[in-house]
Parts: C-alpha cells; structure tokens; sequence
C-alpha cells in the first residue's frame, strides 16, 4: 500500500469522542492513520436519550457518555441508530469503519465494516479449542444470563460483570478484582466490552492468575494490518 495517510471511522453506541478507549488503539494504529469519531447519541437531549432506554426484558447495552457517565440502551434502538451513522460516513472515503461496540450486528455497506464482535467471538473460538473453560467479562449484571456469543466456544463458558465505566476508582477496582476471582478457574479470560482499558484488563488477570485478553487491543491488532 502506498505511504498516503489511512482514514478510519470509529462509530461509538454512546457519545464522541471516546477518549477512554480510541487513544489506546490509536497507540497501535500508528501514526499514518487518521481517525475520525461518531456517537450514536451526539447531538441528542435527554429526552431522545431516554426514548433509546431498554424495553422491560429487552437486552441492553452499557455505554459511555462524552462527560464519563454510563448509560443503558436498548440494543434494537442503539444499533439502529448505530447503522444509521454509519451508513451517512460509508462513501466519504474512509478505508475502514468501524462499531466500537462487541454486541453489534451491522448490515453491509460500501466501505469495509469490521465488526469487533466478530473478530473477537472467532478469535476467542480458537483459542478455546483446547480449553477446558473460558471466562467472559461483560459491563452489566442484567447482561450474563442472556449473553452469547456470536459462535458457540465449545467448551464451557463461565460469565461476570463489571462495568468499565464506574466512576469511583475504589468501587471499579472491587469490581474488577471480583470479577478476576470468580473466574480464577478459567484457562482462558477475555473482556468482552470495546470499553474496557489496560488498566481493567490488568486488574483481572492479577486477581484470577490466568491469562486475559482485551476486546479492542485484539481489534485493534486486526485493523493495523489492514491498514499497514
């Protein structure tokens, strides 16, 4: 590929930019890629915030807010919104785009979409090929009865929550300290949220001793060599 700066668009289900996730996969991006950030809530008040709330038994999602804060979507309405951002950016001459989110499905457009939650859900699926149980760690309470993966594992799957957009370092740490014990057990770990930092990943594979994986650095690994 030629020298030429690379462009990618990172869609967020919250509010741009997403300051606590894009720099570092930016950091591994490298410096010839630009990088161009939409919210599926930008631009909306509270009261259209409020009507993408989730529907009594609904999934949902956790998001993060331009200010820190978390808020819970409905995942028919955020991806909705979502597909809708992203097919107003597709022909603006973006090499990539792509959903910061794990949970998303997205209909093809004209520009390359990669979908975080395919590349993690398959990747993960190889990993475990040999592993007796895996341990998956997902921001909500409400979500771990109802996940699944966008491919079955083949082994037995263990999931906990803890929310990566906590605002009280101490009550985070406890989160993710927890979340790390319970799956001590697991071969393997993986933060399943685009959301979650190094710092989370960290606290995870310390407290549970096994080897931890996160969501937006193994996306991340994937769109540098596209883009390189």
């Amino acid at each position: 590929m030629s020298a030429a700066a690379r462009r990618v668009a990172f869609f967020t289900i919250g509010q741009s930019p997403r300051s606590d996730v894009v720099p570092e996969m930016a950091a591994l991006l490298g410096p010839r890629v630009r990088i161009d950030e939409f919210g599926a809530l930008d631009g909306l008040d509270a009261a259209a915030m409020a009507a993408l709330a989730p529907r009594a038994g609904a999934y949902r999602f956790a998001t993060r807010l331009r200010d820190g804060g978390q808020v819970e979507l409905d995942k028919a309405a955020a991806e909705a919104r979502l597909a809708d951002i992203m097919r107003r950016a597709d022909g603006q001459g973006y090499d990539l785009l792509v959903p910061l989110c794990t949970g998303t499905a997205i209909p093809p457009l004209r520009t390359l979409v990669v979908e975080p939650q395919q590349v993690v859900d398959h990747l993960v699926v190889g990993l475990a090929r040999h592993c007796r149980r895996i341990g998956l760690v997902v921001p909500l309470a409400a979500q771990v009865e109802a996940f699944h993966m966008a491919v079955a594992p083949g082994c037995d799957t263990r999931v906990t929550h803890a929310s990566p957009y906590e605002g009280d370092p101490a009550r985070a740490a406890a989160a993710f300290g927890q979340a790390g014990r319970q799956l001590a057990d697991c071969d393997l770990i993986v933060m399943h949220c685009m959301g979650y930092a190094e710092r989370m990943r960290s606290a995870v594979a310390q407290a549970s001793g096994r080897p931890t994986l996160l969501s937006n650095r193994m996306v991340a690994a994937a769109l540098a060599q596209i883009l390189d």
